[in-house]
């Protein structure tokens, strides 16, 4: 089973609450956001290895973990994978006001994508010549999220295998029928993919290399009850 964590960017942390969150995510991502200079990008980073750690503290059936935070270490390409817990495969995205953190028993790659205006150009520049048939085949509204839906797709399928998008956006096809994505011409999938749309405004995709039987989207409280009860006022989401 691959579980996705979903929750709010934070909007603002007092001091306290900003240290204490940054205690509990690993170093690399502690060290780049205390060099960063913009505070929503900070924000958004910390939410992230917040995520995370939440994720993984439920994963393992821990309140807190003990001695801190989980390692990290990086791979091919830059990867991450938990050097503690390498049976556990974990990916994290985020776009506009969210993060979400993908967790499974097999590598697995999550894309979450804000639904927003796009030249029409990008298409014809990043996705194939069925995508882009797909697409024109689309007006307005209709076009631009399934562009979003493709994108996501993609992104969830490139971080997956670790390659990127130096490996091209048009390197491989989405078969709709059967969700799968076969990568250069091959016509045995290269995986799996599954759709999510309950957040309005967004498209979201996860991938795998084994059949998705099943996926939980579930939406975690960072920081206070207000934000499980979906309040969208409250400054520590």
């Amino acid at each position: 089973m691959v579980t996705v964590y979903y929750t709010k960017v934070f909007t603002s942390l007092q001091e306290r609450e900003f240290l204490s969150y940054l205690d509990k995510i690993e170093e690399e991502r502690r060290k780049k956001i205390l060099l960063m200079k913009k505070e929503e990008s900070r924000l958004q980073s910390l939410t992230a290895g917040s995520l995370l750690y939440f994720a993984l503290c439920e994963r393992l059936g821990h309140v807190e973990k003990k001695d801190g935070s989980f390692s990290i270490g990086y791979g091919r390409n830059g990867k991450p994978y938990l050097k503690e817990y390498p049976d556990i495969h974990f990916n994290l995205s985020h776009s506009g006001r969210y993060v979400c953190c993908a967790l499974s028993h097999t590598p697995v790659g999550v894309d979450i994508q804000k639904i927003t205006d796009v030249k029409r150009g990008i298409a014809e520049r990043f996705f194939t010549g069925k995508d882009n048939q797909r697409l024109e085949a689309c007006d307005g509204e209709e076009r631009k999220a399934l562009f979003f839906r493709m994108w996501s797709i993609k992104e969830s399928f490139i971080k997956l295998t670790g390659e990127g998008i130096a490996g091209g956006l048009d390197s491989f096809e989405i078969d709709w029928k059967r969700s799968v994505v076969s990568d250069g011409g091959k016509t045995e999938p290269s995986a799996y993919f599954s759709e999510w749309n309950e957040l309005a405004g967004y498209s979201a995709c996860v991938c795998s290399r084994e059949p998705l039987e099943k996926v939980v989207w579930k939406k975690a409280a960072l920081g206070c009850d207000k934000q499980s009860a979906g309040v969208d006022g409250c400054d520590c989401v």
